[in-house]
């Protein structure tokens, strides 16, 4: 089950992942216990899902190990939220 959203994005799910965009690529969210989430995609590979990845300036996703988490799995090409693990952004 997604995060609790602390920060209210309409729609927000920290779990959904889909291959257009529903938010701004890079839009950050606070969720309960103080985590960070960053609206990221299309991803450049599958990532599976708790793997570290990596976000690159242009809030692209891939599975090089990073200072993100993917909680939920990404297919290549999806969008969805990653968990900054250094919360908060």
């Amino acid at each position: 089950m997604g995060q609790i959203i602390a920060s209210p994005l309409v729609g927000a799910n920290t779990d959904r992942r889909t291959t257009n965009a529903e938010f701004k690529v890079g839009t950050p969210c606070l969720a309960e216990g103080n985590r960070t989430y960053v609206y990221v995609g299309p991803s450049t590979n599958a990532i599976t899902a708790a793997a570290a990845c990596t976000v690159t300036g242009a809030f692209v996703v891939n599975n090089t190990a990073g200072t993100y988490t993917a909680d939920t799995a990404f297919a290549t090409g999806d969008y969805g939220w990653v968990r900054k693990t250094t919360s908060p952004l």
